[in-house]
């Protein structure tokens, strides 16, 4: 990444944001972007800055626990989210993977480790997961919770799954071979929006093009085979593989 990595707080409790707004203000490559104290304050603050990373408290009134990691996962994709708890705990744990974070630490976190947290999840890591692995009582509880999956390794990998339903969508219509312009159509959104989403995507699973990321999605078990069109249609000229889809969208940027 080049420059600074620009970072916001969004923590209701004015003493702890000022210190994490000074540690964020005393280190040479990380840019204080702003800060807010509610879940309101913070989406127009993500808007305004266009952060690469917010630190997201807990405890935030009108959007308490895990639900305001949630939502500005939901709303701004390409933001990655470092959960900071009151008080640690597995349950929280397990949301903020499911809410996609891109890390969880307490409120006791070290500075150094902050920092560290901060800057791997800038560049599109997912410490979490580690975070999940190095507890295998965590692990196990996952495990549990989707007992009942038919494919016991595949409800797994959705549980580390980094996408957001809607990144998963547009990247099944990139398997497609797609371009940014049909998937928008298709949709209902803006060429531009598909290019963001793409990107975002792109930066989640940390390759490098499209055909990467669907492989990608493909060996986690994201995405498969069965994923073409209901009606079994595939693009003109195209081999009916999901990699060999893309040549037909090969001329979009993303």
């Amino acid at each position: 990444m080049n420059g600074q990595i620009r970072v916001i707080v969004i923590e209701q409790e004015a003493l702890f944001r000022r210190g994490l707004v000074a540690v964020l203000e005393s280190t040479p490559d990380l840019d204080a972007a702003g800060n807010a104290e509610n879940a309101e304050d913070g989406y127009r603050l993500a808007e305004a800055v266009d952060p690469d990373v917010a630190l997201v408290g807990t405890t935030v009134t009108d959007a308490p626990g895990i639900t305001l990691a949630s939502q500005m996962r939901r709303r701004y994709p390409a933001i990655a989210i470092v959960v900071i708890a009151a008080s640690e705990s597995d349950d929280e744990l397990f949301g903020a993977i499911r809410a996609g974070a891109s890390a969880y630490c307490g409120r006791d976190v070290g500075e150094e480790m902050l920092l560290a947290l901060i800057r791997r999840s800038a560049t599109g890591e997912y410490v979490i997961n580690e975070q999940l692995l190095s507890k295998p009582y965590v692990a196990a509880r996952v495990l549990e919770q989707f007992r009942n999956s038919t494919i016991v390794d595949v409800a797994l990998s959705d549980a580390f799954m980094p996408l957001t339903d809607r990144e998963l969508e547009i990247l099944r219509k990139v398997s497609d071979g797609m371009t940014n312009a049909a998937i928008g159509e298709a949709l209902g959104i803006s060429p531009q929006t598909v290019k963001n989403h793409v990107t975002s995507i792109l930066r989640k699973l940390a390759v490098n093009d499209r055909t990467q990321a669907v492989v990608t999605a493909l060996r986690h078990g994201w995405l498969r085979l069965s994923d073409a069109p209901l009606d079994g249609s595939t693009p003109a000229g195209v081999t009916d593989t999901p990699t060999s889809r893309l040549g037909a969208a090969a001329d979009d940027d993303l």
